[in-house]
Parts: C-alpha cells; sequence; structure tokens
C-alpha cells in the first residue's frame, strides 16, 4: 500500500522534471531554433525563468490544491505577465492580439496542464483539453513555414 502524501511528492518531482524539459523543448521549437547563441548567451539565468515559472505551477497545484480552474486563471495571469515583459511582437498588435493570445494558451496550458496530467495519470480524462493544448503544434508549424 503506498502513502498518500509520497505518491504526491512523486508526482510533483515529476511534474518539475517533465515541465522543465517540455519548456526547453517548446522554447527552442518556438524561439530559440534560429538564435542558438543568444539562448546560450542567456544562459543560467533562461533556465532559472523557466524552473521559476514551473515552479510557481507547482506550488499551486501540489502545494495548494488548487483547482484546474483555479490554475488556468493563474497560467493565463502568469502568461501575459511573461509574454509582455518578452514583449511578444503579436500581443503589441490590436489585430493580433486575440489570435496571438490564443495560441499562447494553446502553449502555456500544454506546458501547466500536460505535465501535470501525465504526472497524475489523468490524460485520459482529459482528452478534450489535451487537444486543446497540443492545437499550437500545427498552428506552430504553419507560422513557421510562412515565416520562412
Amino acid at each position: 500500500m503506498t502513502n498518500v502524501d509520497d505518491t504526491k511528492q512523486t508526482a510533483g518531482v515529476g511534474y518539475i522534471l517533465l515541465s522543465f524539459a517540455l519548456w526547453m523543448m517548446v522554447e527552442f521549437v518556438t524561439v530559440w531554433q534560429a538564435k542558438m547563441d543568444e539562448w546560450m548567451s542567456l544562459m543560467p539565468w533562461v533556465l532559472i525563468q523557466y524552473l521559476a515559472i514551473i515552479m510557481v505551477f507547482w506550488y499551486f497545484i501540489f502545494r495548494r490544491n488548487w483547482s484546474e480552474r483555479n490554475v488556468l486563471l493563474l497560467m493565463l495571469t502568469v502568461m501575459y505577465v511573461f509574454e509582455f515583459l518578452w514583449q511578444t511582437p503579436f500581443l503589441r498588435n490590436p489585430v493580433t492580439f486575440i489570435p496571438g493570445s490564443l495560441l499562447l494558451a494553446s502553449i502555456w496550458g500544454f506546458l501547466t496542464f500536460f505535465p501535470w496530467w501525465l504526472s497524475q495519470r489523468t490524460l485520459r480524462r482529459h482528452k478534450l483539453q489535451a487537444v486543446a493544448c497540443i492545437l499550437w503544434i500545427p498552428v506552430g508549424f504553419i507560422i513557421a513555414c510562412f515565416m520562412a
């Protein structure tokens, strides 16, 4: 028989590790693949930033036991704060703000909820949400093709 706290702690560690791996992959694909030298020049600050974001979500998911709705609201808040700090171009343009927000919500949802569902082994219960979270992949591919 496993202890609930041990299971929760294991899921929390799994969340952190999986989330960090996904952040590294997604950031490389969406932002840094063409600017590898710049990305490397920002190390270790970039890694610390990713870990700080992950730890905020980890805290509210695994320590505070927030509901998915509350985590979604937190995610949107954190997303807008960071994306404006990073000066994401399509958030600064009124024409692209809404489509850009939807794309960013899909990416951030993928980075926030996929590791949570995988670490908790609840991905099957979240099929529809999971599809919404991976929509950024084909959209990102299309955007990359047009930007190349």
